[in-house]
């Protein structure tokens, strides 16, 4: 390996290994959020309020704040699976096939990794899975 692609690796590695903790931070906020939005560790939970205790909440305090939970799993889904890709492109680094498509074999250019990091794929095969996943949903949309 040469020294110029060690260097490389340890950068990615380096800013990999703290968007990983980043992640983490988030979501750990999310969990936060998630248990004040269900009233806290002693409260009885959503719409049981002990603040409503005999009262239900208003349709409008519930719709908000079912709209809030629904935001709430929808970001905290997207921060798991970026947590996911960071991981694997972390374990690719130690495997040392971090720079190779999983795809076609192929290099992956430099530029893309420094956009974005724990790309897998180069982007001729990531434009191809983009364009099945579309053509898929598009299928399974019109049946």
């Amino acid at each position: 390996m040469t020294n110029s692609r060690t260097r490389n690796l340890d950068r990615f590695r380096t800013q990999l290994t703290d968007t990983k903790a980043q992640i983490e931070a988030d979501l750990e906020t999310y969990r936060r959020t998630e248990q004040t939005l269900a009233g806290g560790p002693d409260e009885p939970g959503p719409g049981g309020h002990w603040e409503h205790s005999g009262y239900g909440d208003h349709m409008a305090d519930e719709g908000t704040e079912l709209f809030e939970r629904e935001k709430s799993i929808g970001m905290e889904q997207s921060l798991r699976d970026h947590f996911r890709q960071v991981e694997h492109a972390l374990s690719r680094i130690e495997a040392g096939t971090y720079g190779e498509c999983e795809r076609c074999g192929k290099p992956i250019p430099e530029e893309r990794h420094l956009a974005m990091p724990e790309a897998t794929l180069c982007i001729d095969c990531k434009a191809e899975a983009e364009r099945t996943t579309r053509q898929a949903t598009i299928v399974t949309n019109e049946s």
